[in-house]
């Protein structure tokens, strides 16, 4: 799915049209040494179709906004329960939503350009979660089977509140690792006790890599206070 297939009649959301009304009128499309540049509408569309081949592209329905040569990339969010939000698409596999909003990404970008510095630097350490988690939860298991599974969903699961044990379970005892490291990753950043099976589950998995994941995740928890 390509942005522009999201959008019924072809109509711009008006949350990104002011995004890009903004971001020209402070000149954050103009080049500053060390600095986050974000793109025009005309250059977010044309390197949003170079990058269509990348499956959370594809998933996310996915418009690039920002290109400081470093192969990774800041997206919006134009379908499903994350729309609106804003993905960090890095080339390292640890791609996952950074902000709740254009308006959220726009401050964050404004301020790293006032330092000089880069968005990938100064990102929240946790993800914002999701409004429905019960649409994003439905949403994770119909990319199970997908061949590029490993792509899609590991990015997505720092978006969910950890209480559906039920689906943690089912990710966790997934056969690709790379998922099931995903669930014990997150529940390092956020431990508790009721994870404790999850966390266990993913000490179990016979990837040696998730399994090293859990067995953290599963030491986060026990270490925490009763």
């Amino acid at each position: 799915m390509t942005f522009s297939d999201t959008l019924p009649g072809h109509t711009e959301p008006t949350d990104l049209t002011r995004y890009f009304e903004e971001v020209e009128h402070a000149s954050l499309h103009l080049p500053q040494d060390h600095s986050q540049q974000l793109l025009t509408r005309a250059e977010a569309r044309h390197l949003s179709q170079q990058m269509h081949f990348h499956p959370l592209m594809q998933q996310l329905g996915g418009l690039i906004l920002d290109d400081v040569q470093t192969s990774n990339h800041h997206l919006y969010v134009s379908t499903g329960p994350l729309r609106g939000a804003v993905c960090w698409l890095s080339h390292d596999g640890a791609s996952r939503i950074v902000y709740a909003s254009l308006s959220d990404f726009l401050s964050a970008a404004i301020a790293a350009r006032a330092e000089h510095q880069i968005l990938e630097d100064r990102h929240p350490e946790l993800s914002p979660l999701a409004e429905d988690q019960h649409a994003l939860g439905h949403w994770i298991l119909t990319m199970l089977e997908e061949a590029d599974a490993d792509v899609r969903v590991p990015a997505l699961i720092p978006s969910l509140d950890l209480t559906d044990v039920a689906l943690l379970h089912q990710l966790a005892s997934h056969e690709d690792f790379y998922i099931a490291e995903a669930i014990a990753l997150e529940i390092c950043r956020r431990p508790h006790k009721a994870l404790a099976e999850v966390a266990q589950t993913c000490a179990q998995h016979p990837h040696p890599q998730a399994a090293k994941a859990g067995g953290r995740a599963r030491g986060m928890i026990r270490g925490l206070r009763e």
